[in-house]
């Protein structure tokens, strides 16, 4: 029973060039706190994967390319593990929104999943492409061991899920640049168990 099960590795991409901003569609490359975060943490874990998957974000990718290479790793894009989009609020530190727009902030930190800033993705979409990628990890690399470079939006999402969290709850979940959540999967035709191992450890 233990091979069946997938091991998934769910690593919230280190700090970036643009600073503490809403980043969904935003390309920002790692700063160099970013990559000292992520080569200190996994530079040498190679043993521990069998593929890497990763958002296909420059802030997700170029980590993900370098691990990959360096642990000759197959590597694959996946386009659902992209942070939802924040609309007007792309490239905005929280601070630059709550002076102009307070009460529209303060509405999305009590209800993500109600409350969407202006012209962003609807949350409805954005956990279903999240969890559609999630339920293909258990299905596609059934008793491997699978690292997972992606945002922090996507990483708890799919954690309210395991967790049977509800989607208001959602920025209770605190993930750090740079931190690992480690799971495992088991999904056949009677349905998916799946575990919480570790949170937020490198």
């Amino acid at each position: 029973m233990a091979n069946n099960f997938t091991h998934i590795g769910l690593l919230q991409h280190g700090a970036v060039e643009a600073g503490d901003v809403f980043c969904g569609e935003l390309e920002t490359p790692l700063s160099k706190l970013g990559w000292k975060q992520l080569k200190q943490a996994f530079g040498r874990s190679g043993a521990d994967w069998d593929a890497v998957i990763t958002s296909p974000r420059m802030q997700c990718a170029a980590f993900a390319e370098w691990f990959s290479q360096k642990h000759d790793l197959p590597l694959v894009r996946d386009e659902r593990l992209r942070e939802i989009h924040f609309g007007e609020w792309e490239g905005c530190t929280p601070q630059e929104v709550m002076a102009t727009h307070p009460e529209q902030l303060a509405e999305w930190w009590v209800n993500p999943a109600q409350v969407s800033p202006p012209g962003a993705e609807g949350f409805g979409e954005f956990r279903a492409r999240v969890l559609d990628a999630w339920m293909d990890l258990g299905r596609a690399y059934r008793g491997e061991r699978v690292l997972v470079v992606t945002h922090a939006g996507v990483i708890r999402v799919i954690l309210a899920h395991v967790l049977q969290m509800s989607d208001e709850r959602l920025l209770a979940l605190n993930i750090e640049y740079g931190a690992l959540t480690r799971l495992r999967v088991l999904r056949d035709r009677s349905g998916e168990w799946a575990s919480l191992l570790a949170h937020g450890c490198g």
